[in-house]
């Protein structure tokens, strides 16, 4: 008995060890996977050698003439502005068919339903091209960063607009983020296929345009090889009815920082990138034999530069130096963001990584961008800084080579949603905090450099290695109807030499219907909150702060701008000023008055500086049709689900089910838009009788789906 004991114990001991080695070995390819296929540099992704250029006869001017384009007041908003929604994807694998459960081969999407094969054997090597399968990972650390973003979107106060492959998928995302105790009720869904999750790069720029404020995207050409993540943009046009104008200047998302006013930054990686003859994958939608790269006119660095100055940056293009050591990209977004139009908080490497290239590099330009103006004629200033993460444990990374190969971490690529901040950090989240000591305080430094924001961390190193983080996996869609505050904020220490006068403020506010009235509200040091109304002069409002009321050599002063539209919308500047984010000046008796920070002209550049028209011959119109999209195009054929009735209706719709021996559902309505309207549950059995209230929703048409594990089950409603 006892050596049978001992022989089934030593086999229960290779079992565990056999188990333990398949998961390690999984989690290794999976890592192989992620650094070869969704690595963030194309300069490492697979070349495309069996895939021709195009002809010359084919080839294209990157030059188009515009149609229907926004002919005025076109302005691109901050990040830091307001924002409806934000677009993520969950993560997909893609399976080639007979070796799904296989880690050595990956399918790489090329077009819609067609991938390239590889294998890997001492490398990923070709095997040919074919249909694929997509499969949700709810599951890997790396899959559920995904539905942690979808859950601050949602804290935020704007929607999830989720990516997804297959209109079945949506109640997987929404099932799942139940699961996880995550939110789950303010989630739209845009359909179609894609090849990876960096939607900050393929995704579209957009801004707003004319005297209503309307809302539309730039989309520029992703680089070659993802040509699914390049529709993108079009895919949001057509089921979200965004207008979409498409130009054929190559630009990642990561790589743009705006000031809301005019001003454009992004690094030299542009320049190579125009400079090539490769374009975008194109073929005639049926036969995969006629898949070629698009041939275009190559741009110099004088032409690249002026199509973003046209194309972003009326009132200032800056192309600086890119990073060397982070990851492939020279991408903006891993080390700076403008905290708003006034001024920028940078990732600042410490001292003793004083050899590095990108060290120097970065130092360069922190001083660069504070020596431009900014729309209100002063220089843009540092208005924080973040500190440089770790390795896990804490220590140091021991060369620029080390970083850029298996970490490239930053706490400056995050993602603004209203007065949410979804932040990164570096070690696992525990009762909403980083657990690793050196990684909470660092994460306390990023709230001090944001003050008023809600931190949201998720723990990203499934990221490290690849480039990138939750900036580069999120992307903005402004709000509709915008209260737009533009403010030269008063800053820093003075002294009482202002003599009897006030302190004059001022801010450029606008709206569509107009602006009813507008504050600024301040307190001296830390005691009841005092109104100061503005006065307009157009769109300029102006006040001045009473210096009878402050003592001049000891008090300090909060204080921020509310405003409130002719259609009853209220902002507030800083936006997280009801959350403690507020501007603040101080007196001191030993500080001279610093003009940097302040200089009593308040009147910013005229209008016609911070809005412009686009130029004539860099972008097209997105003319693919707007189609309702959200579910499959045929209903599912089962003689166990009848019809609703009445079909249209109005008060309520009936359904007959046959539950047989019984069946549980979640029953999800889905408007025309793609927009899931209510979720709930169904168990039951037999015969039964399912009624949707039609009183409480809009008028418009709806897809009803039942759907569990085995079936999914589509009825279309009518409601009137």
């Amino acid at each position: 008995m006892k050596r049978i004991i001992l022989t089934l114990a030593a086999a229960l001991i290779t079992f565990c060890g056999t188990a333990q080695n398949q998961q390690d070995e999984a989690t290794r390819m999976q890592k192989e996977i992620l650094k070869t296929f969704h690595k963030r540099d194309l300069s490492q992704q697979p070349h495309k050698s069996h895939i021709p250029l195009a002809s010359q006869a084919a080839k294209q001017s990157i030059k188009q003439v515009i149609k229907s384009l926004p002919e005025d007041r076109v302005w691109f908003p901050g990040e830091w502005e307001e924002v409806k929604a934000i677009v993520v994807t969950p993560f997909y694998s893609y399976k080639v068919p007979g070796h799904e459960n296989s880690y050595y081969w990956y399918a790489d999407p090329l077009v819609t339903g067609y991938a390239d094969y590889y294998q890997y054997s001492a490398g990923w090597q070709h095997r040919g091209t074919g249909p694929y399968n997509s499969v949700m990972d709810t599951v890997s650390d790396h899959g559920k960063v995904f539905f942690y973003l979808m859950d601050g979107i949602q804290l935020g106060g704007a929607e999830a607009w989720v990516h997804i492959e297959h209109p079945k998928d949506s109640a997987i995302v929404l099932r799942t983020l139940a699961r996880m105790g995550l939110r789950h009720d303010n989630v739209r869904f845009i359909i179609g296929a894609g090849n990876s999750f960096w939607y900050r790069d393929c995704g579209p720029i957009a801004f707003y345009y004319g005297d209503q404020d309307s809302l539309a995207m730039l989309d520029f050409t992703y680089y070659p090889g993802r040509a699914l993540d390049d529709s993108l943009p079009s895919l949001i046009h057509q089921q979200m009815g965004i207008p979409n104008y498409m130009t054929k200047v190559f630009w990642e998302g990561g790589n743009c920082l705006v000031d809301g006013a005019g001003m454009l930054f992004t690094s030299d990686g542009v320049y190579s990138a125009n400079n090539s003859t490769y374009g975008q994958y194109t073929w005639d939608g049926q036969n995969i034999n006629t898949l070629t790269y698009e041939s275009r006119t190559a741009l110099n660095a004088t032409q690249t530069k002026e199509a973003f100055r046209q194309l972003l940056g009326q009132r200032a293009t800056y192309i600086l130096p890119r990073y060397r050591y982070d990851g492939g990209t020279g991408h903006v977004d891993l080390y700076a963001d403008a905290w708003d139009e006034n001024g920028f908080v940078f990732s600042v490497m410490p001292d003793r990584y004083s050899s590095w290239v990108d060290y120097r590099t970065g130092q360069k330009n922190i001083d660069s961008l504070c020596s431009y103006k900014s729309l209100f004629n002063r220089n843009y200033y540092t208005m924080g800084t973040l500190p440089f993460p770790s390795k896990d444990d804490g220590s140091d990374f021991v060369s620029q080579a080390e970083y850029t190969t298996n970490y490239t971490r930053t706490y400056s690529n995050h993602t603004f949603v209203n007065n949410v901040i979804l932040q990164p950090c570096f070690s696992a989240v525990v009762n909403g905090q980083p657990s690793a000591a050196w990684d909470r305080t660092n994460l306390e430094a990023v709230a001090a450099a944001y003050p008023g924001y809600t931190i949201y961390p998720v723990d990203v190193r499934e990221f490290d290695g690849s480039g990138g983080a939750i900036h580069c996996v999120t992307k903005q869609i402004p709000a509709d109807n915008p209260v737009r505050i533009l403010h030269k904020n008063i800053h820093g220490i003075m002294t009482a030499g202002l003599g009897n006068s006030n302190l004059p403020v001022s801010a450029i506010i606008t709206n569509r219907s107009g602006i009813a009235h507008a504050e600024v509200m301040y307190r001296v040091n830390g005691g009841e909150w005092q109104t100061l109304n503005l006065t307009a002069n157009g769109n300029r409002w102006y006040g001045q702060f009473p210096f009878s009321e402050i003592n001049t050599i000891v008090d300090s002063v909060d204080y921020y701008i509310s405003a409130t539209s002719n259609n009853g919308k209220t902002i507030t500047k800083p936006m997280t000023a009801n959350q403690g984010g507020y501007y603040h000046f101080a007196f001191g008796t030993d500080a001279l008055f610093d003009s940097t920070w302040f200089d009593f002209d308040t009147t910013p550049m005229p209008m016609e500086n911070i809005t412009f028209l686009f130029g004539s011959n860099w972008a097209t119109e997105d003319n693919n049709e707007p189609r309702p999209v959200g579910i499959d195009d045929v209903e599912n054929l089962d003689d166990n689900f009848g019809q609703f009735y009445p079909n249209p209706a109005t008060d309520q719709a009936n359904l007959q089910i046959n539950l047989g021996n019984g069946q549980n559902y979640t029953v999800t309505i889905i408007d025309n838009s793609g927009r899931t309207v209510h979720t709930s549950s169904l168990q039951a059995a037999g015969q039964i009788i399912y009624t949707i209230n039609a009183s409480r929703l809009a008028t418009g048409i709806y897809h009803v789906v039942f759907s569990n594990n085995d079936t999914r089950v589509v009825r279309r409603l009518i409601v009137k």
